[in-house]
């Protein structure tokens, strides 16, 4: 069907998360955009976030209940310059709490990534310097290359800190033995281009190293002026390094730490500046490797065993939930897009690492983008459940957009936040006060947010094209897509393969309040960020920062709060949404998981949480719990979850999807709009930059605003 463009075209946003969120946001950042456009924005339940979303729990000291451990990288730079521009527009009293970008986020620099060697949990700790840029300036990112160049330096800084000790070990008298002589077309080669060679350094191997350093230095930073000999020296000089470094320590590999740490870098290193060369990853792009998993990848490319299997490389998987199905010894993450993460979140990070949020996601988020963006005048209708998508007969727009109203306001508009400590946030539960129908859905403790929810709402709707909207924006995540576009999906093969084969996985997880502080519970190092640790919640952050921002009294106060996630297995077929026990049985399953894995692994942790030096028993009155239940139950006051809902199910990078994403102007229908982590948005991975990202693209598919969005190209 012909459309007609009207002059002020109505948008009507599905779905409130982040990418459906930044999509509105730079749609209003032009400054006649209430002349082109009018924006409405749909969202189930009663606040936004999407995955993201996080709640205040009114009914227990307004503690902040998440859907995960959420932590922003600070190489997440459009993320940072959409918020840093929001807080600079909310233009907060600076008298009240987080009132600036800079207090709403704080740098953290200290890692863990544990390893398990000879049946031994292993701490391998990361401190990484801080440095004087800050995300969202708007820099370009670096090349490839530029990060090959970085990578290299980061292997010799490793290096560095165990060179000592390192010459203390290796015995090796002979420096004059034919393996240290240069080939002839590299001394040529060092000679054309200036660079100085000197065996000054024992053993001679350490040389070539630093001349590796050299060499990377001089080649020039555009690609496409480099010379196939220079390449061949890089390889030829880490690999030697490598194999000389490995026949050194390969005997001692798994006592000595430092060694072996340095080796599994140095390899790592290596193989992927092999990888990169060999496979032509600077002219084409890192999605030309998407059919391999990225340990394949990296054993095509020569690495050991230590390193493809270490906590460097586990860590990445962890970090994204890379498991097909949630199953733990079935790991699969694209090799291109892992090794894209992997090297921005290393190497292109300004300012810290690691920046932890100061209080709840929605309440440094979602909080401040929903008050700026109602501010600009977009238009915001919470409890509006989607429920279909209806086509045009010659199946070229959408006509219509099917709803279910949940729920009835008292008022024409529902306030969602709530003020704790001077902070706007999003309560855990709907503020029932608001709706006609809120004391039986509180007294029935209906769940407005669930799919398996036995509230059939008050009424449906059905939005129509021309009417009600023009432009459809479809922010919903992937896995609710099959429910609510089966029409879409049965109209074209792409939307087929893209629902085959672009996977999303179920996540879970725990936060607890404890007594003690860390150092008190028998941690002996800075306040951490540990990934790669036992299965299934292998991921800890210390969260305990976050006790200020709750309301806890003098007799309750938490010394530490501790956020731990990680996949979550799927079940072989999802029910019925008619079978309501389904989501409490997966909660019930979840807590009783969690709480065998608290008692196997959080010793390891914190030696003092047992009863005794010698006891493996934990002693649960250090869980804090205002109810004052005993021993065991006291876990019944902390809180867990079972993300198992369609729409937050965590989407996958499995090797060999990637060809089956659509951008965001590829939905293959006249007016209809893509966002979010599931598109193909140059990211790719379950991530808020990659939702911002796609936010950006969605926006500039339909206003052609913004023109430049940064990572969105490898090349």
């Amino acid at each position: 069907m012909a459309l007609e463009i009207p002059c002020q075209q109505k948008i009507a946003i599905l779905g409130g998360g982040m990418a459906s969120l930044t999509t509105a946001f730079e749609l209003t950042n032009q400054p006649d955009w209430q002349q082109k456009y009018d924006i409405t924005l749909y969202q189930m339940g009663w606040r936004l976030g999407g995955k993201g979303a996080s709640g205040r729990n009114r009914n227990a000291q307004d503690r902040i209940e998440e859907h995960g451990l959420h932590i922003f990288m600070g190489s997440y730079e459009n993320t940072f310059k959409v918020m840093r521009q929001c807080y600079e527009e909310l233009g907060r009293d600076t008298t009240v709490s987080l009132a600036t970008w800079q207090e709403a986020f704080k740098p953290q620099n200290f890692i863990v990534l544990p390893e398990y060697i000879n049946q031994k949990w292993i701490p391998w700790p990361f401190d990484f310097p801080a440095n004087d840029s800050l995300p969202g300036e708007g820099e370009e990112l670096l090349s490839l290359w530029g990060h090959l160049c970085l990578l290299i330096e980061f292997m010799v800084k490793q290096f560095e800190s165990s060179s000592s000790s390192l010459n203390n070990w290796v015995n090796d008298e002979d420096t004059t033995h034919p393996r240290n002589e240069l080939p002839g077309w590299l001394t040529s080669l060092l000679q054309e281009m200036e660079i100085e060679w000197q065996v000054d350094i024992f053993p001679v191997e350490i040389s070539l190293l630093h001349l590796t350093q050299k060499l990377v230095q001089k080649i020039p930073q555009n690609p496409r002026q480099h010379q196939a000999l220079q390449h061949q020296a890089l390889l030829w000089l880490l690999a030697k390094f490598k194999n000389w470094l490995f026949d050194n320590v390969e005997n001692i590999i798994e006592t000595h730490h430092k060694f072996r740490r340095l080796a599994i870098v140095v390899d790592l290193v290596s193989t992927i500046v092999r990888g990169v060369i060999f496979d032509g990853l600077m002219f084409q792009g890192l999605d030309v490797i998407d059919d391999y998993d990225v340990q394949e990848w990296l054993t095509k490319h020569g690495a050991t065993k230590y390193s493809v299997n270490s906590p460097l490389v586990r860590g990445l998987y962890d970090l994204v939930f890379s498991y097909e199905n949630g199953n733990v010894e079935r790991p699969n993450l694209a090799a291109g897009i892992g090794l894209r993460f992997f090297l921005r979140m290393l190497l292109a990070y300004k300012g810290a690492f690691f920046w932890k949020m100061q209080a709840g996601m929605g309440d440094t988020i979602f909080a401040p983008l929903y008050e700026v963006l109602r501010k600009r005048g977009v238009k915001f209708k919470f409890f509006h459940c989607v429920k279909n998508l209806v086509l045009s007969d010659d199946q070229q727009a959408i006509t219509q957009i099917q709803i279910t109203r949940q729920v009835t306001l008292k008022n024409e508009i529902y306030e969602p936040l709530v003020n704790i400590k001077d902070l706007p946030c999003w309560p855990s539960t709907p503020l029932y006060e608001q709706l006609v129908e809120g004391e039986a859905i509180k007294n029935e403790n209906i769940n407005l947010e669930s799919a398996w929810t036995q509230w059939q709402g008050v009424e449906e709707i059905t939005l129509h094209l021309g009417q009600d909207f023009d432009l459809v924006v479809l922010g919903i995540s992937l896995g609710a897509l099959q429910y609510i576009c089966p029409k879409l999906i049965q109209a074209r093969q792409e939307w087929q393969d893209m629902i085959a084969n672009v996977k999303t996985v179920q996540t879970q997880a725990l936060q607890t309040w404890l007594k003690p502080n860390l150092k008190e519970l028998g941690w002996v190092m800075p306040s951490p960020v540990v990934d790669a640790y036992a299965h299934n919640l292998n991921t800890w952050a210390d969260m305990s920062h976050l006790n200020i921002r709750e309301s806890w009294d003098a007799e309750n106060f938490p010394g530490s709060i501790a956020y731990f996630c990680g996949p979550l297995a799927d079940i072989d077929e999802i029910p019925s949404f008619t079978e309501n026990e389904f989501p409490e049985q997966q909660m019930q399953q979840v807590k009783q998981a969690a709480i065998h894995w608290f008692k196997e692994n959080t010793p390891t942790l914190w030696p003092k949480i047992t009863i005794s030096p010698n006891s493996t028993d934990i002693d649960w009155n250090l869980l804090v719990d205002p109810n004052h239940g005993k021993d065991l139950n006291r876990f019944d006051a902390q809180f867990w979850r079972a993300n198992i809902e369609p729409s937050e199910r965590y989407v996958l990078a499995l090797k060999g999807t990637t060809k089956y994403r659509l951008k965001c102007d590829q939905s293959g229908f006249d007016n209809l709009y893509l966002t979010g982590d599931w598109t193909n948005n140059g990211i790719n991975i379950g991530s808020i930059e990659a939702t911002v990202t796609s936010g950006m693209q969605a926006s500039r598919a339909i206003s052609g605003y913004p023109q430049k969005i940064l990572g969105e190209s490898d090349i």
